[in-house]
């Protein structure tokens, strides 16, 4: 145990300073309801971007808070892991810890090997949880592979994209020459045409 004695000494000063941050919710700005610290009486507004950025800001504080909480945990079991015996040693393979990567991270539970190989199987385990849910595209409504016929979401954003198409601009972007605009794209009144420089030009 006097082995990992500065490894315990850093643990314990980090879940004091951890703790203080849990106990006291204003380190996280989450002393008052959002509504009491925005000054309105409501937080149901005309459009949600009405509080979009106080929002984000909330979310964000909550999400260190949680933070908190989970290194809390990781504190925990290193600490314990000490008085057992057990700190050093990876959880997985048993092997023993290198010292140097224990003194850059004593929370470190695992060895450099496990870890890596833990990252390889899990890549998406630290991304936002919104990429597992729209991965693959069109992943919940897609029926391509099924024997149903119905309009999935796949069909929907093909009939949409269509809107936006341009025939004869599509042939002069694959080659075919020069089309003409026939759609008055880029055209305006003849007042707004008048640059600045022609307007000064024509004053007396």
């Amino acid at each position: 145990m006097k082995r990992w004695e500065s490894q315990r000494q850093w643990l314990t000063k980090e879940r004091e300073q951890v703790l203080d941050r849990l106990q006291h919710s204003g380190e996280y700005g989450l002393d008052d309801p959002m509504n009491d610290e925005l000054g309105e009486l409501s937080g149901y507004d005309n459009h949600p971007a009405d509080i979009g950025s106080e929002l984000f800001e909330r979310g964000k504080d909550l999400a260190l808070r949680d933070l908190d909480h989970i290194r809390l945990q990781q504190i925990d079991q290193a600490l314990q892991a000490i008085d057992e015996g057990r700190y050093g040693v990876c959880n997985r393979c048993g092997s023993p810890i290198p010292e140097e990567r224990l003194e850059a991270n004593p929370l470190a539970a695992l060895c450099l090997a496990c870890k890596q190989e833990d990252e390889r199987l899990h890549p998406m385990r630290e991304r936002p949880l919104e990429e597992a849910f729209l991965h693959p595209g069109f992943g919940r409504t897609a029926t391509d592979d099924t024997s149903n016929v119905a309009f999935d979401g796949e069909d929907a954003w093909e009939a949409v994209a269509r809107f936006n198409q341009r025939p004869s601009y599509a042939r002069d972007y694959e080659g075919y020459g020069n089309v003409s605009l026939d759609d008055n794209e880029g055209v305006v009144e003849q007042t707004d045409r008048i640059s600045n420089e022609e307007y000064e030009s024509q004053l007396p």
